[in-house]
């Protein structure tokens, strides 16, 4: 009795430990299923190697050797041909605006213009004459010649009416009667002509005449004015104060239009070219006016010769890939400089706009390519997230690069692994083991 007991009581708990398990099994299926992270949510935490950004830079610690050389140089030639006949300079001579250089033999541009000037007259008083109208005494015997004329051709034409009817009546031949009647043609003629001079000499030339005459005159002004030019070229003078660097002929030799005679410069106002490098370029396309600029060399000893930024070129030089970059000396007292003298140029500046900060100087391997100048770095967050700042790239250095942007010292950026991290994303500080 007590075994059946037992039995009965076992099997009771057996049957509610199934009614327990069926109840939970039901209240876990009547929840809703937690939802599934997706894969990118389970990406690992990635570490990054990082630098902090030190003080700004200076954009411009540059050295580059320059030459010394004229902002006024020229290489003086006549316009016209001739021999030479005066050659008063020499090389190294001052010379000052408007002095002598040079002169050739004028004599055939004398009697260039003096021809030119004799045409001009001749042709200025015939205008004037066809203008004024004919004298009177040349009135006085047009009117004499119609009236002679006149009298001759009724003379003519009396006899050739004579004639004609002779002429019909059979007692004249054809060839008498024919001379009779081309004295008369030429008679009507003649008294034709002598009206119309008698006509031009009180009225004076037509308006297509004096057109005529004046545009020829305006040739041979024109003439005269180039014969006087020439005339005024064969004589070589210095446009500014200066001197003498180089004197390419001799005297008494004929010397070609255009032919070089002297190199003129002007040492009051001397500068300095320096080539810039590839790597340099958009530095110095970026930098302000105001940069500082200061030469030394061997003559100035510990003097510093200060200089102006002035311009640069865009376009390299052939063969050496270098861009010339001019610098204009502001002050040389106690120094003498001559064109052609080296110098050494310490540049330094900043970049140009007030609303990028640094320059800063980090790897180059920091810096995400972008269009043109603008590129990117990752700055790290006080969060560890990482967030994209966009920098202008000034230029490279010793294979780091100098970059200027929203940063500020202190700041830690990216310096490896910068292409495979996203925006936002979080990241760990890399140290080595």
């Amino acid at each position: 009795m007590a075994e059946r007991q037992r039995n009965r009581r076992s099997w009771w708990w057996g049957v509610a430990a199934l009614v327990a398990l069926g109840g939970g099994f039901l209240f876990y299926r009547g929840k809703d299923p937690a939802p599934l992270k997706p894969a990118e949510s389970l990406r690992p935490v990635r570490p990054v190697k990082t630098m902090e950004l030190m003080p700004p830079v200076n954009a411009l610690e540059r050295s580059y050797p320059g030459k010394v050389q004229s902002s006024h140089r020229v290489e003086l030639a006549f316009r016209v041909s001739g021999p030479l006949v005066e050659l008063p300079v020499k090389r190294a001579q001052a010379v000052h605006r408007g002095e002598l250089l040079a002169r050739i033999d004028s004599r055939d541009y004398v009697s260039q213009l003096a021809n030119a000037e004799s045409a001009l007259a001749n042709a200025q008083a015939q205008l004037a004459a066809m203008k004024s109208g004919a004298r009177k005494e040349d009135v006085a015997a047009s009117a004499a010649s119609v009236s002679s004329a006149k009298a001759h051709l009724a003379e003519a034409e009396a006899q050739y009416r004579r004639f004609e009817k002779l002429h019909q009546q059979g007692a004249v031949a054809d060839a008498e009667f024919d001379r009779y009647k081309a004295n008369y043609e030429v008679a009507k003629a003649q008294y034709n002509a002598a009206g119309q001079e008698l006509s031009k000499a009180r009225t004076g030339a037509r308006p297509e005449d004096v057109k005529a005459m004046e545009a020829t005159i305006a040739g041979l002004a024109a003439k005269v004015s180039q014969a006087r030019s020439s005339l005024e070229d064969t004589e070589l003078r210095a446009p500014f104060d200066g001197f003498i660097a180089d004197r390419h002929v001799e005297n008494f030799q004929s010397v070609q239009r255009d032919q070089p005679i002297v190199n003129l410069q002007d040492l009051a106002h001397l500068e300095v070219t320096v080539a810039v490098p590839e790597q340099d370029l958009l530095l110095f396309m970026g930098v302000s006016r105001d940069m500082v600029a200061r030469a030394f060399s061997e003559v100035t000893g510990s003097k510093e010769i200060p200089l102006t930024f002035k311009e640069i070129a865009t376009q390299a030089e052939s063969q050496t890939q270098t861009y010339a970059a001019t610098f204009q000396i502001v002050s040389r007292e106690g120094i003498n400089l001559l064109p052609g003298m080296t110098l050494s140029v310490r540049i330094g500046g900043r970049a140009r706009g007030a609303e990028l900060s640094g320059p800063f100087r980090v790897p180059s391997e920091a810096v995400m390519a972008g269009e043109g100048t603008r590129h990117s770095v990752w700055v790290i967050q006080e969060n560890l997230s990482v967030r994209r700042v966009t920098v202008a790239l000034l230029s490279f250095r010793e294979g780091d690069a100098l970059i200027s942007g929203d940063l500020k010292a202190g700041d830690r950026v990216v310096t490896a692994g910068a292409n495979l991290l996203l925006d936002g994303e979080t990241v760990s500080l890399y140290t080595p083991k």
